[in-house]
């Protein structure tokens, strides 16, 4: 007896994903892992208090400013004014989906029980992998339309009026992008300095703690170090992620990263926030009335990738390899 829509429903909530956890590990993708992995994922669930002019924007609070301040003495005047300290980034929402279909065609041609399941299976694991590879590749780019992450490619436009959260530098002279264009040969020095420009203070906390670059570069940067202290960030290698540590700090390759970049990046001051109803949503297949042999199902995500201070991050560009 050939599977019902009913039933391929129930097949796909209590087996094909089963492993639903799954879906925000990102193991294909290293900076997804590290934004949304380790429980990281619920802390960026965004709660109605984040949430500004009915839910348009997301918000993250900047202290941009320091209040009245200096030495003090006997005759010492201490000033009055009313000091502005606090601003806002407000990052729009972004989404990504994933959808396929079972046709008549499908049905007709996949018979028996055991075939439509098989059929289920693998066009669930499509969708699932496809919203993965869109956000994968959206997290480096800049937005190419208002429904796209505010990826690095944003993070890191130089372009002082351009806005970015909607503040622009010009505006707010610290909210100023990190970018290094120097053409140079990958070292151990080059990943010194891109240190030095990100961190925005001497706590551990205040400096990157991931590189994310190409295999060329990861492998040019590898061959400064001797065999001896080539460590690895054994969480992230255990999850996959080839790595060599610089400053106890993971260098990792990733296949979406650009030709000759490396971007260091504080996932302290670097969220990807979900909105709490579009959490990666169940895949379930429907029919329709008009098509009654055609079931088609999706996954949705929608969030932003936000940061709550620029300047703790840094991209170097045109980097080559010295050998």
């Amino acid at each position: 007896m050939a599977l019902t829509l009913t039933e391929v429903q129930a097949i796909t909530n209590d087996y094909v994903l089963k492993k639903k956890a799954e879906d925000i590990v990102f193991q294909d993708s290293v900076l997804l892992y590290m934004l949304m992995n380790d429980g990281k994922f619920q802390d960026n669930l965004v709660t109605a208090g984040e949430l500004v002019d009915g839910g348009e924007r997301i918000r993250v609070i900047l202290e941009y400013a320091k209040s009245n301040g200096g030495t003090y003495g006997n005759t010492t005047k201490i000033p009055q004014a009313k000091v502005d300290i606090l601003n806002a980034a407000r990052f729009r929402w972004a989404g990504a989906f994933g959808s396929n279909a079972i046709d008549l065609d499908d049905r007709r041609q996949n018979s028996g029980d055991a075939a439509i399941v098989d059929l289920v299976h693998a066009k669930v694991n499509s969708i699932r992998k496809t919203i993965r590879d869109t956000l994968g590749d959206q997290v480096y780019a800049q937005a190419v339309n208002g429904d796209a992450l505010l990826g690095l490619g944003d993070l890191f436009e130089t372009t002082t009026s351009t806005p970015y959260g909607e503040i622009a530098t010009d505006d707010m002279a610290d909210w100023k992008a990190n970018v290094i264009t120097t053409s140079e040969d990958m070292s151990f020095k080059v990943m010194q300095a891109i240190r030095r420009t990100a961190k925005v203070g001497q706590n551990k906390s205040d400096k990157p703690n991931l590189y994310i670059t190409t295999d060329l570069m990861k492998d040019a940067y590898e061959r400064t170090l001797t065999p001896a202290v080539r460590y690895q960030d054994t969480k992230l290698a255990n999850a996959g992620f080839d790595n060599v540590l610089f400053g106890g700090v993971p260098v990792v390759a990733d296949d979406k990263q650009s030709a000759g970049i490396l971007d260091a990046l504080n996932t302290n001051y670097l969220n990807l926030k979900t909105h709490k109803d579009f959490a990666f949503t169940d895949i379930e297949w429907e029919g329709s009335r008009e098509q009654p042999d055609t079931w088609v199902a999706n996954q949705r995500w929608s969030g932003q990738l936000v940061t709550s201070h620029r300047k703790a991050h840094c991209r170097h560009t045109n980097l080559t390899d010295p050998t």
